[in-house]
């Protein structure tokens, strides 16, 4: 008979399985995507539901789980586009809000004051922004349809609310972007990523959202948290700006740019 150690215990058959705790990231990851299954069939209030819950939890996933946040922005992007065109079949509206109240979309980060990100990734991000805010900015006053002075500004403000995280030091935005292309097609153009062709402010703003999903998944991205405490205000702060970032796909969609797979991830793999 072997004697057991006395520094051992026997392991009880289960007990390890029953003491996991998930993590935020795994428990949103798991809810995303039975929701998005729920969502694809049945009735159509059904479906309604499951792509709404589908939308926040998705953007928990992209703030709680770094490796997967292009995945949850888009996810959730397309998740509230299928919402609001199931809302509209059921005479109901969808107000892309959580359950805290909060807007699962912003245009800008005002009260956002930090970042769990490195000054070089916020930097990337701020020219990003300020680019879109240019484009726009040129085709508003053009007068294209669905470019407004409102959008550029926004992106522009959210370009200098980045740059202040970041501490106002190694700017990147410029003072005049090349916008031969852009004069040269106001309304519809080529997206280079796809080949798809598209309203032009559609590829502004997939481009920005894009930009800045490639800039977040960067090796520069060097800043990490550690501890529960940590991790939590982390996700908090990481929310605010998946919003943002998930409103310029979102916006990328009203506007014309395709929501389905096939477009979204293939851009997103060339970024």
């Amino acid at each position: 008979m072997t004697a057991t150690t006395a520094c051992s215990s026997p392991r009880i058959a289960g007990r390890a399985e029953s003491e996991y705790q998930e993590t935020d990231c795994e428990r949103s990851y798991r809810s995303a995507t039975d929701n998005d299954s729920r969502a694809q069939h049945g009735p159509i209030i059904v479906r309604y539901l499951a792509s709404s819950q589908s939308a926040q939890d998705w953007q928990t996933v992209a703030a709680a789980c770094p490796q997967r946040i292009s995945e949850g922005v888009i996810r959730s992007a397309q998740a509230q586009w299928l919402a609001n065109n199931l809302a509209q079949s059921i005479s109901q509206t969808y107000t892309a809000s959580a359950h805290d109240g909060n807007a699962l979309r912003r245009q800008r980060l005002d009260g956002l004051t930090a970042l769990p990100l490195s000054k070089a990734i916020l930097r990337k991000l701020a020219l990003a922004e300020d680019r879109a805010g240019s484009a726009l900015q040129v085709l508003a006053a053009k007068g294209v349809a669905g470019a407004t002075l409102t959008a550029s500004d926004n992106h522009h403000a959210a370009g200098s609310q980045l740059m202040s995280i970041a501490g106002n030091t190694g700017d990147l935005r410029q003072k005049e972007y090349e916008i031969s292309n852009l004069l040269a097609n106001p309304s519809t153009a080529t997206d280079q990523s796809t080949g798809l062709q598209a309203s032009t402010v559609s590829i502004i703003e997939i481009d920005c959202a894009l930009e800045e999903l490639a800039a977040l998944a960067s090796p520069d991205n060097t800043v990490s948290n550690t501890g529960a405490t940590a991790a939590s205000t982390r996700t908090n702060q990481m929310l605010v700006l998946v919003r943002l970032i998930t409103g310029h796909c979102y916006e990328a969609f009203e506007q014309g740019y395709p929501s389905a797979d096939f477009a979204v991830f293939a851009s997103s793999s060339k970024q």
